[in-house]
């Protein structure tokens, strides 16, 4: 998964503002600015915290305190976030401040961009997967009817969806199986009783909330492809809010488990395993009949 192998190195800002008295004047602006209510010192082992609108000097401990090569989906961090009520933490590279980090940092490009490769490849082994099950386009199509048959409230959504698809047979097989159907009805079919739950979704709760599994990640794969911040403001006071952080925390975990669920069941199929071991037999006798020659050629030595 891309988005686990990003560190604080990647994200944090390097243009640090440090505390100065003599243009407190301008750190209190800044502080007021930025909605923070710290800055660090110059030597690397201090910060100022703003109490009423006073900058008091304070030795940074470990627990406002990160270092350049931690993950940023490392396990813990959200209690850091949490129980840290300065907005930022502070980045080190080795004894010396690299940067700084606020939450709001995960709405870099980079993290959006992470996320969207790996949702896509999940998207893709999802495909991958019903293909290998024989499912084909009718089957969902079946499945739509299914759905306008079985739940009357949303009847006349799929009675459309079927009315418009109708209208894209030609399209449909010029792309290929399932690429005309997004995620959601990827992840909704293979989660249907019609089809045995064969890739089933659990209800999680989250900030006093219960959400489906297919709806997390569905909304992480919205956020990431148009570009929206995952780390959003809270309306009433402006300030990033760290329920959104904790849910995307929690949307990318769902992620990670889908992902290593459909490669384990892509990797069990019979057809799937068939494929290895033949294209491991053709390998073999190349190589027996041309080593080391094509020995190397296939280990890369």
């Amino acid at each position: 998964m891309k988005y686990q192998k990003l560190t604080f190195e990647d994200i944090s800002q390097k243009n640090i503002l440090y505390y100065d008295k003599k243009v407190e004047e301008a750190c209190f602006n800044i502080c007021d600015s930025l909605k923070i209510d710290n800055m660090p010192g110059y030597d690397s082992r201090h910060y100022y915290e703003l109490e009423n609108r006073a900058f008091q000097k304070k030795e940074i401990g470990s627990n406002v305190k990160l270092l350049t090569q931690q993950r940023i989906f490392e396990e813990g961090l959200l209690d850091k976030f949490k129980n840290n009520k300065h907005n930022v933490l502070f980045v080190f590279k080795g004894e010396i401040l690299n940067g700084i980090a606020h939450f709001s940092d995960y709405n870099q490009t980079k993290v959006l961009q992470a996320i969207q490769d790996d949702v896509l490849n999940f998207e893709r082994r999802m495909r991958q997967y019903l293909f290998l099950k024989n499912y084909r386009n009718r089957d969902m199509i079946d499945y739509f009817h299914y759905r306008a048959e079985k739940y009357g409230q949303s009847k006349d959504f799929y009675l459309e969806r079927i009315r418009t698809l109708e209208k894209r047979t030609e399209e449909m097989n010029q792309l290929g199986e399932f690429q005309i159907f997004d995620l959601k009805d990827l992840l909704e079919f293979g989660n249907s009783r019609k089809n045995n739950k064969f890739f089933p979704s659990a209800t999680l709760e989250l900030n006093s909330s219960n959400y489906n599994e297919i709806y997390l990640v569905t909304g992480l794969r919205n956020v990431a492809m148009h570009g929206k911040n995952p780390v959003e403001r809270d309306h009433q006071t402006s300030v990033y809010s760290i329920d959104s952080l904790q849910y995307m925390f929690t949307a990318l975990k769902v992620l990670d488990t889908f992902t290593h669920r459909i490669e384990k069941l892509i990797n069990n199929h019979e057809d799937y395993q068939k494929s290895v071991m033949m294209d491991n037999r053709s390998k073999l006798e190349i190589i027996h009949q041309h080593h080391p020659k094509a020995l190397n050629y296939f280990i890369g030595n």
